[in-house]
C-alpha cells in the first residue's frame, strides 16, 4: 500500500479545489501549446479560448516545462 505525504494529500486537494467544469487534458495542452507559444512571443494576450490553457500550465509540471522548452527554443530561432 502507498502512503502519501502530507505535502502531496495538500497538492491533490488543491487540485481538486482548483479544478473547473472547462479543463483539459495534457493531450489537449499538447494540441495547442504551439499556438500559445506563438501569441506569447508576439506579446499578445491569447484569446479567451487559451485561458483554458494558460490555466492547465499553471496547474501541470510536466506540460509547463514542455511549454518552457518550446518557448526557449521559439526565441532561440528568433535571435
Amino acid at each position: 500500500m502507498t502512503v502519501l505525504s502530507v505535502e502531496q494529500i495538500h497538492t491533490l486537494m488543491g487540485l481538486v479545489v482548483t479544478t473547473e467544469p472547462d479543463q483539459i487534458t495534457c493531450d489537449d495542452c499538447f494540441g495547442q501549446i504551439g499556438e500559445f507559444a506563438e501569441y506569447t512571443l508576439a506579446k499578445h494576450d491569447p484569446s479567451e479560448s487559451m485561458r483554458v490553457i494558460r490555466r492547465h500550465l499553471e496547474q501541470c509540471p510536466c506540460c509547463k516545462a514542455e511549454y518552457r522548452g518550446l518557448l526557449d527554443a521559439l526565441y532561440e530561432l528568433q535571435a
